[in-house]
């Protein structure tokens, strides 16, 4: 597999701070810019927002222990507040 481009690879490591709302506003634009520029991390951030949004349907409907739900659904919570 080809390597990503350094810019990418920042990118894609601040998608979770961004869901989150953790980033300052200029950086956010950056990385929506980013985002708006590169086909490949548009699709990994909304291949994520898809995977976050079906473990929070998951959980929802699990039969499992309570407490195992509760923190399904807060680690979902947690990594797409901002988006």
């Amino acid at each position: 597999m080809t390597p990503l481009p350094p810019v990418c690879e920042a990118a894609l490591r601040e998608l979770d701070a961004l869901r989150r709302g953790e980033l300052s506003a200029e950086q956010a634009a950056v990385l929506r810019a980013h985002l708006d520029s590169c086909r490949f991390c548009l699709g990994m951030e909304r291949f994520e927002r898809a995977f976050l949004d079906r473990l929070r349907e998951a959980a929802a409907d699990c039969n499992c222990p309570e407490e195992l739900r509760q923190r399904i659904q807060a680690q979902c919570a947690q990594s797409s507040h901002g988006g």
